[in-house]
Protein backbone atom coordinates (compact mmCIF):
# COMPACT_ATOMS: atom_id res chain seq x y z
CA UNK A 1 0.00 0.00 0.00
CA UNK A 2 1.43 3.34 -1.11
CA UNK A 3 0.10 6.37 0.70
CA UNK A 4 0.90 10.03 0.43
CA UNK A 5 2.07 11.44 3.79
CA UNK A 6 -0.66 12.99 5.91
CA UNK A 7 -0.34 16.51 7.25
CA UNK A 8 -2.35 15.79 10.40
CA UNK A 9 -2.64 12.41 12.05
CA UNK A 10 -6.19 11.16 12.40
CA UNK A 11 -7.46 13.09 9.40
CA UNK A 12 -7.56 12.60 5.64
CA UNK A 13 -5.65 15.82 4.94
CA UNK A 14 -2.46 14.94 3.10
CA UNK A 15 0.32 16.52 1.06
CA UNK A 16 -2.03 16.59 -1.93
CA UNK A 17 -3.59 19.79 -0.60
CA UNK A 18 -0.19 21.51 -0.72
CA UNK A 19 0.34 20.26 -4.28
CA UNK A 20 -3.11 21.57 -5.23
CA UNK A 21 -2.37 25.00 -3.77
CA UNK A 22 0.95 25.14 -5.61
CA UNK A 23 -0.83 24.15 -8.81
CA UNK A 24 -3.42 26.90 -8.37
CA UNK A 25 -0.69 29.46 -7.70
CA UNK A 26 1.30 28.30 -10.74
CA UNK A 27 -1.75 28.36 -12.98
CA UNK A 28 -2.70 31.83 -11.76
CA UNK A 29 0.82 33.11 -12.43
CA UNK A 30 0.86 31.65 -15.93
CA UNK A 31 -2.64 32.81 -16.86
CA UNK A 32 -2.50 36.34 -15.49
CA UNK A 33 1.18 37.28 -15.51
CA UNK A 34 2.64 35.87 -18.73
CA UNK A 35 2.24 36.42 -22.44
CA UNK A 36 1.30 32.75 -22.84
CA UNK A 37 -1.61 33.29 -20.46
CA UNK A 38 -2.72 36.36 -22.38
CA UNK A 39 -2.56 34.40 -25.63
CA UNK A 40 -4.61 31.63 -24.04
CA UNK A 41 -7.25 34.06 -22.79
CA UNK A 42 -7.57 35.92 -26.08
CA UNK A 43 -7.78 32.68 -28.02
CA UNK A 44 -10.56 31.44 -25.76
CA UNK A 45 -12.60 34.62 -25.59
CA UNK A 46 -12.22 35.90 -29.15
CA UNK A 47 -10.86 33.37 -31.66
CA UNK A 48 -11.19 35.84 -34.56
CA UNK A 49 -9.15 38.47 -32.70
CA UNK A 50 -6.59 35.81 -31.80
CA UNK A 51 -6.20 34.80 -35.45
CA UNK A 52 -5.81 38.46 -36.40
CA UNK A 53 -3.07 38.82 -33.77
CA UNK A 54 -1.32 35.72 -35.08
CA UNK A 55 -2.34 33.37 -32.26
CA UNK A 56 -3.56 29.87 -33.00
CA UNK A 57 -6.93 29.33 -31.33
CA UNK A 58 -6.67 25.61 -32.11
CA UNK A 59 -3.34 25.41 -30.27
CA UNK A 60 -4.85 27.26 -27.31
CA UNK A 61 -7.71 24.78 -27.22
CA UNK A 62 -5.32 21.83 -27.16
CA UNK A 63 -3.17 23.43 -24.46
CA UNK A 64 -6.27 24.01 -22.32
CA UNK A 65 -7.46 20.43 -22.84
CA UNK A 66 -4.05 18.92 -22.04
CA UNK A 67 -3.45 21.05 -18.95
CA UNK A 68 -6.95 20.47 -17.54
CA UNK A 69 -6.77 16.75 -18.31
CA UNK A 70 -3.40 16.50 -16.61
CA UNK A 71 -4.72 18.36 -13.57
CA UNK A 72 -7.75 16.06 -13.41
CA UNK A 73 -5.51 12.99 -13.65
CA UNK A 74 -3.24 14.31 -10.91
CA UNK A 75 -6.25 15.03 -8.70
CA UNK A 76 -7.52 11.49 -9.25
CA UNK A 77 -4.12 10.01 -8.43
CA UNK A 78 -3.91 12.10 -5.26
CA UNK A 79 -7.43 11.00 -4.27
CA UNK A 80 -6.55 7.34 -4.68
CA UNK A 81 -3.03 7.45 -3.23
CA UNK A 82 -3.88 9.93 -0.49
CA UNK A 83 -6.51 8.83 2.02
CA UNK A 84 -6.91 5.22 0.89
CA UNK A 85 -3.52 4.32 -0.52
CA UNK A 86 -4.90 1.94 -3.13
CA UNK A 87 -7.62 1.70 -5.74
CA UNK A 88 -10.73 0.08 -4.27
CA UNK A 89 -14.37 -0.13 -5.35
CA UNK A 90 -15.18 2.36 -2.60
CA UNK A 91 -13.35 5.26 -4.24
CA UNK A 92 -16.08 7.83 -4.93
CA UNK A 93 -17.08 8.31 -8.55
CA UNK A 94 -18.64 11.33 -10.20
CA UNK A 95 -16.00 13.91 -9.37
CA UNK A 96 -15.97 14.95 -13.03
CA UNK A 97 -19.57 16.13 -12.86
CA UNK A 98 -18.90 17.95 -9.60
CA UNK A 99 -15.85 19.58 -11.21
CA UNK A 100 -18.06 21.16 -13.87
CA UNK A 101 -20.17 22.77 -11.16
CA UNK A 102 -17.03 23.81 -9.27
CA UNK A 103 -15.66 25.50 -12.39
CA UNK A 104 -18.89 27.41 -13.07
CA UNK A 105 -19.38 28.50 -9.46
CA UNK A 106 -15.70 29.52 -9.31
CA UNK A 107 -16.33 31.65 -12.42
CA UNK A 108 -13.56 29.82 -14.31
CA UNK A 109 -10.89 31.59 -12.23
CA UNK A 110 -8.14 29.57 -10.49
CA UNK A 111 -8.64 31.25 -7.11
CA UNK A 112 -12.44 31.21 -7.41
CA UNK A 113 -12.31 27.49 -8.07
CA UNK A 114 -10.55 26.94 -4.73
CA UNK A 115 -13.40 28.56 -2.81
CA UNK A 116 -15.97 26.85 -4.97
CA UNK A 117 -14.33 23.49 -4.32
CA UNK A 118 -14.50 24.15 -0.58
CA UNK A 119 -18.22 24.90 -0.91
CA UNK A 120 -18.81 21.70 -2.89
CA UNK A 121 -16.83 19.65 -0.38
CA UNK A 122 -19.09 21.01 2.33
CA UNK A 123 -22.06 19.80 0.28
CA UNK A 124 -20.52 16.34 0.02
CA UNK A 125 -19.63 16.11 3.71
CA UNK A 126 -22.98 17.55 4.74
CA UNK A 127 -24.74 15.06 2.48
CA UNK A 128 -22.85 12.16 4.04
CA UNK A 129 -23.68 13.38 7.54
CA UNK A 130 -27.35 13.91 6.62
CA UNK A 131 -27.45 10.41 5.19
CA UNK A 132 -25.88 8.73 8.21
CA UNK A 133 -27.45 10.73 11.04
CA UNK A 134 -30.81 11.84 9.66
CA UNK A 135 -31.50 9.01 7.25
CA UNK A 136 -31.88 11.35 4.28
CA UNK A 137 -31.14 9.98 0.80
CA UNK A 138 -27.65 10.46 -0.64
CA UNK A 139 -29.15 11.96 -3.80
CA UNK A 140 -30.00 15.05 -1.76
CA UNK A 141 -26.41 16.23 -2.24
CA UNK A 142 -26.91 16.08 -6.01
CA UNK A 143 -30.12 18.05 -5.67
CA UNK A 144 -28.30 20.83 -3.80
CA UNK A 145 -25.53 20.86 -6.40
CA UNK A 146 -28.09 21.08 -9.19
CA UNK A 147 -29.96 23.89 -7.44
CA UNK A 148 -26.72 25.79 -6.95
CA UNK A 149 -25.80 25.47 -10.63
CA UNK A 150 -29.34 26.29 -11.80
CA UNK A 151 -29.52 29.43 -9.65
CA UNK A 152 -26.09 30.56 -10.80
CA UNK A 153 -26.97 30.10 -14.47
CA UNK A 154 -30.36 31.77 -13.96
CA UNK A 155 -28.68 34.78 -12.35
CA UNK A 156 -26.19 34.97 -15.23
CA UNK A 157 -29.01 34.85 -17.75
CA UNK A 158 -31.07 37.50 -15.97
CA UNK A 159 -28.06 39.78 -15.58
CA UNK A 160 -26.96 39.51 -19.21
CA UNK A 161 -30.44 39.77 -20.73
CA UNK A 162 -32.40 42.81 -19.69
CA UNK A 163 -36.04 42.09 -19.08
CA UNK A 164 -38.70 44.61 -20.05
CA UNK A 165 -41.92 44.56 -18.13
CA UNK A 166 -44.86 45.63 -20.24
CA UNK A 167 -48.45 46.01 -19.22
CA UNK A 168 -51.07 44.48 -21.43
CA UNK A 169 -53.79 46.96 -22.28
CA UNK A 170 -57.36 45.92 -23.10
CA UNK A 171 -58.31 46.03 -26.78
CA UNK A 172 -60.61 49.06 -26.29
CA UNK A 173 -57.82 51.10 -24.75
CA UNK A 174 -55.33 50.11 -27.48
CA UNK A 175 -57.52 51.70 -30.14
CA UNK A 176 -57.51 55.03 -28.30
CA UNK A 177 -53.74 55.33 -28.55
Amino acid sequence: VTQIPRLMQGSRVNVGIVLAQLGVLGLWLVLFRTFAGFRQEVSGLAPAAARYAGFSSRRALWVALLVSGGAAGLAGALEVAGPIGQLTPYVPAGYGFAAIIVAFVGRLHPVGVVFSALLMSMFYIGGELAQSRLGLPKSLTGVFQGLLLFNLLACDTLMSNRLKWTRLLPAAVKGAY
